[in-house]
């Protein structure tokens, strides 16, 4: 079996066959009646391309049987000898027992690995779910922090507003009281002044009299 014939023959059977499984199952026929080889299901994936897995387990599997209900209306032909129907029955009873497990076991870890590929992204499914509730609840969190800060600020900026408010009216109220004791300044100023007026003129007119 050389490899160009073997891809010339799968490009072949690509074009009369696009669905995947008769695609698979035409290759098991190829392998095992053209080219001698005995089909395993990492084979035919490997050839193939096509499908998951477990699908050239599940054709190898159903080629292997339909091939054992082929050969068995071949034996019972009544021109064959009974001692050659019994060596060819035995013979082909072997290898489809020995292709079966082969086939079965091939199935069976397919679906072990496939179950722990499912186990593994189910994990990595629920841990992704953990990491995006934490980062929600630390959103929240921050965001909760975020409001107490902007509450404190809009709290100081309203005391200070208040204070400001009271320092204008403190500052005024002590304006209101500089201009009143300049007043009163002025006035007693002029008092004063009236006064000595006053005074003076009473001494003069004590000595007038006098």
């Amino acid at each position: 079996m050389t490899d160009a014939a073997l891809q010339t023959d799968l490009a072949e059977l690509r074009g009369r066959f696009p669905e995947t499984r008769a695609l698979y199952r035409e290759v098991c026929g190829l392998l095992f009646f053209r080219y001698g080889v005995t089909p395993t299901a990492n084979k035919l994936y490997s050839l193939v391309r096509k499908g998951s897995m477990g699908t050239p387990a599940e054709v190898l599997q159903a080629f292997w049987q339909e091939l054992r209900g082929r050969t068995r209306v071949t034996i019972d032909h009544p021109d064959l000898p009974e001692a050659l129907k019994d060596i060819a029955a035995g013979a082909v009873q072997t290898i489809w027992q020995a292709a079966n497990e082969a086939a079965t076991g091939e199935l069976a870890t397919l679906r072990a690995e496939a179950r722990a590929a499912a186990s593994a992204a189910e994990a990595e499914r629920d841990a992704a779910h953990a990491e995006t509730a934490l980062a929600r609840e630390e959103a929240a969190a921050l965001v909760a922090q975020l409001d107490t800060a902007r509450q404190t600020i809009e709290e100081g900026q309203a005391t200070l507003a208040a204070e400001r408010q009271g320092h204008a009216a403190t500052q005024a109220r002590l304006d209101a009281g500089r201009a009143e004791l300049e007043a009163a300044g002025r006035q007693l100023a002029e008092l004063r002044t009236q006064f000595s007026t006053e005074l003076e003129r009473a001494r003069e007119a004590v000595t007038l009299a006098q």
